[in-house]
């Protein structure tokens, strides 16, 4: 989803958009990812808008649910209650506490897009046991 793209389509401005995103957050109905935390001022655009329930993502969703998203929405669901999530700009899917990365996918996800970072994780879908830094994704279900 992209501010821009929303704010033209509804032929309302920019500040506009992302003020209404940040109320939709605010009420718990989106997660707004942003890079850095430390920069989000009032008219920032997030720089990536989840859905805050895999639910919701089926009951709105026009067409079929991606699976990528569909793990990534999980496992922000999952860490947000209690742990800070940010966008992992550079490496990795997620940046949590501003400490560790996590990249998320299914059982073939390699560490390739994380390699060399310390504190980096793997939580995959399809995965039963964890395996060094490589952790089943239904793990995280029990933070929530």
């Amino acid at each position: 989803m992209n501010a821009n793209r929303i704010a033209a389509a509804l032929e309302i401005g920019r500040d506009t958009v992302v003020e209404y995103l940040k109320y939709l957050g605010d009420a718990k109905v989106l997660n707004l990812l942003y890079s850095d935390k430390k920069k989000i001022g009032k008219l920032t655009k997030p720089d990536k808008i989840y859905m805050e329930n895999t639910n919701l993502m089926y009951a709105l969703a026009p067409t079929k649910v991606e699976v990528g998203t569909l793990r990534e929405t999980f496992a922000i669901c999952a860490l947000s209650d209690s742990h800070s999530v940010e966008y992992g700009k550079a490496q990795g899917d997620f940046k949590v506490d501003a400490k560790y990365t996590f990249e998320i996918g299914g059982r073939n996800k390699t560490f390739s897009q994380i390699a060399g970072v310390k504190d980096s994780y793997i939580f995959a879908d399809d995965w039963d046991m964890p395996d060094g830094a490589k952790l089943p994704l239904w793990m995280l279900g029990f933070l929530y």
